[in-house]
């Protein structure tokens, strides 16, 4: 059975893995600013902000178990609205959480990964990652940025026999909809089409995958022998990427815009 580390554990995608995970027998230790109430996974608090809290809780870890096996950085938050309209606070914030805390979390894990003979780190993107979407603009860097820390780092520690996987879900029915932060202020040149987008990114995420489903896709990645370095959860979304990857850049640009951007709103 594996030791292995989940941050953002209290809710959504990250409390269904380890949750999911844990009772497959293996030692879960779930990471979250909140208390953990589940009783087969470990709950720690503590920060992904804070780099000195988490270095700590995972020698901590690392002393009770002996070993760490895999890293999966899950903490994140969304915020919704223009790019012009987005404070200057919130942003930082987002990619403070999103991206810095997967880098305080790395970072804190890998000398331990290597004293363990080598692991496995797997970064939660997004499918966002590769189709920006308008209004949610802060969301899609954050995870574009994971995919570029995943490649660099992937290239870094494979001689330390640690793998690297950057996982893309599409929309999955979590509480992240409800959690999501909204701009304070919409000014009128965009409202309408914000109100717009935004109900069709709710909708889209209500409507979508169950959470088990990125639970056993990240089960699976730790059975296998060798990771992916990208993975895509969901077959439509596997086809969008796949499209993506195919179509001009300003054509799949301007396929996302024809479903989230409403340019001809007034």
């Amino acid at each position: 059975m594996k030791v292995i580390i989940v941050t953002g554990a209290s809710s959504g995608i990250g409390l269904q893995v380890a949750t999911y995970l844990a009772a497959k027998g293996h030692h879960v230790y779930g990471i979250s600013r909140s208390k953990i109430h589940e009783k087969n996974v470990k709950g720690i608090q503590a920060d992904v902000t804070n780099f000195e809290q988490l270095n700590q809780c995972y020698q901590d870890i690392y002393d009770i178990e002996g070993k760490i096996d895999v890293l999966i950085n899950n903490a994140g938050f969304g915020i919704s609205g223009s790019i012009e309209d987005t404070s200057i606070n919130d942003a930082h914030e987002l990619m403070n959480v999103n991206f810095m805390g997967v880098f305080h979390s790395t970072k804190a894990v890998l000398p331990l990964l290597r004293k363990s003979g080598g692991g496995k780190i797997i970064n939660m993107s997004s499918v966002a990652s590769r189709l920006s979407i308008p209004f949610q603009a802060f969301y899609s860097s954050s995870k574009a940025a994971i995919n570029a820390f995943s490649e660099a780092l992937q290239n870094e520690v494979s001689p330390f026999n640690i793998q690297v996987c950057s996982v893309m879900p599409g929309d999955i029915k979590t509480g992240f909809t409800k959690n999501r932060r909204k701009n304070e202020v919409d000014s009128p040149s965009y409202k309408n089409r914000i109100d717009k987008s935004v109900g069709v990114m709710e909708n889209d995420e209500r409507n979508g995958m169950d959470p088990e489903v990125a639970a056993i896709a990240i089960s699976r990645l730790i059975k296998r022998r060798h990771m992916p370095l990208y993975t895509t959860i969901g077959f439509k979304y596997k086809i969008f990427v796949l499209l993506h990857k195919i179509l001009p850049a300003k054509w799949a640009n301007q396929a996302v815009g024809a479903i989230y951007g409403f340019k001809k709103v007034k």
